[in-house]
């Protein structure tokens, strides 16, 4: 979503999210950028839009869609829109042309060169349009982005909606995402008043239910795992303790203590689960490098991005991903121990050394 349509933050006219349209702008929006935006750390690109809504006439059918103007090299640094085109080509030198969704098209019943008119309200209220080719089609990991967007150049667009230089928004990416925080606060401090700067968090609060959620389940399925990790430990060593009963029996008639007996079988039990998350983690490590260039799941496209999942998925790995699991065998282990360890210093010398 960060990469299709949101970027890390959105900069605005205030109270654009209850009037999304023309009617709150950021006038000279672009002269505005590059005068506070250039310079600031932790940046990494930034791209100016025309946002509207409109209607899009083929000879067979009519969509409402959103009208976006773009500045197609600043876009392609924002988004994916530049690399997600499947036909065609991208608004780079081209004049008077559209980018299409391809399920937009389809809808359209139109293909590259195909004649559309595009009839929007411009900024004062006043219904304009002007016809224009196919230029490109595109195909992202969202199905519903690509059936209700419309783009064209961004200096056409302000001719269309006569707007002179005003913008609808700003996009901004961030170089890494933990950093989207600091990025706003130095934003904020340099933008005029008026204007508002939002997070894709706050712009799409329902996507961080999702992230949420989804981390949620993770951590269920996490609980999941290290339960069946926990019983598989506490079973092996409650065999271990029992085919050794003689020899707890005798260590323990020549003075061997309650303690050193527990704190045996848990370092026992540590160096178990540590092999087993070694051999795990260097598996799982040479999996993710195999898979380096991403699991092709277009056979299920159609279902994937009605969920707004790309048709390849590349996993990476990140610190937490080894810190965790690590973290949480070492506790699960310790744990699992003790019941096989307290097992083990109730058993009587002398029953231990008879035992059969």
């Amino acid at each position: 979503a960060i990469a299709t349509e949101l970027g890390h933050l959105q900069i605005h006219g205030a109270g654009f999210d209850q009037k999304p349209g023309l009617e709150i702008r950021i006038e000279e929006g672009e002269r505005l950028a590059i005068d506070a935006l250039s310079d600031l750390p932790g940046l990494q690109a930034w791209a100016p839009r025309i946002r509207s809504q409109g209607l899009v006439f083929s000879t067979r059918a009519n969509v409402g869609v959103q009208v976006v103007g773009i500045d197609p090299a600043r876009e392609a640094r924002v988004s994916v829109l530049a690399d997600s085109i499947v036909s065609g080509e991208y608004l780079d030198g081209q004049r008077r042309k559209l980018l299409l969704g391809e399920k937009l098209a389809s809808r359209l019943h139109v293909g590259l060169g195909d004649k559309l008119v595009l009839s929007v309200q411009d900024a004062q209220g006043e219904m304009t349009g002007e016809a224009l080719r196919v230029g490109g089609l595109f195909r992202t990991a969202s199905g519903e982005f690509d059936r209700s967007s419309v783009f064209l150049r961004i200096d056409e667009g302000k001719q269309l909606f006569g707007l002179g230089e005003a913008i609808s928004e700003l996009v901004v990416v961030a170089d890494r995402r933990s950093g989207v925080g600091d990025l706003k606060r130095a934003i904020e401090a340099r933008l005029p008043g008026g204007l508002e700067v939002r997070t894709w968090e706050e712009i799409q609060p329902l996507l961080v239910f999702f992230v949420e959620l989804f981390e949620q389940m993770g951590w269920i399925v996490y609980g999941a795992v290290f339960v069946a990790m926990a019983f598989g430990i506490a079973n092996v060593l409650l065999m271990s303790v029992y085919e050794r009963i003689r020899e707890i029996g005798i260590l323990m008639a020549i003075g061997m203590g309650p303690r050193r007996m527990v704190t045996g079988i848990v370092i026992e039990s540590l160096l178990l689960t540590l092999l087993g998350v070694g051999i795990g983690l260097a598996v799982g490590v040479v999996s993710i490098w195999l898979l380096r260039d991403g699991i092709d799941l277009s056979r299920w496209a159609e279902g994937l991005t009605a969920y707004g999942v790309g048709t390849k998925i590349v996993p990476v790995i990140r610190t937490g991903d080894l810190i965790i699991p690590i973290g949480v065998a070492i506790v699960t282990a310790v744990l699992a121990s003790l019941w096989p360890a307290l097992r083990a210093v109730r058993i009587r010398p002398a029953d231990a050394v008879r035992h059969i």
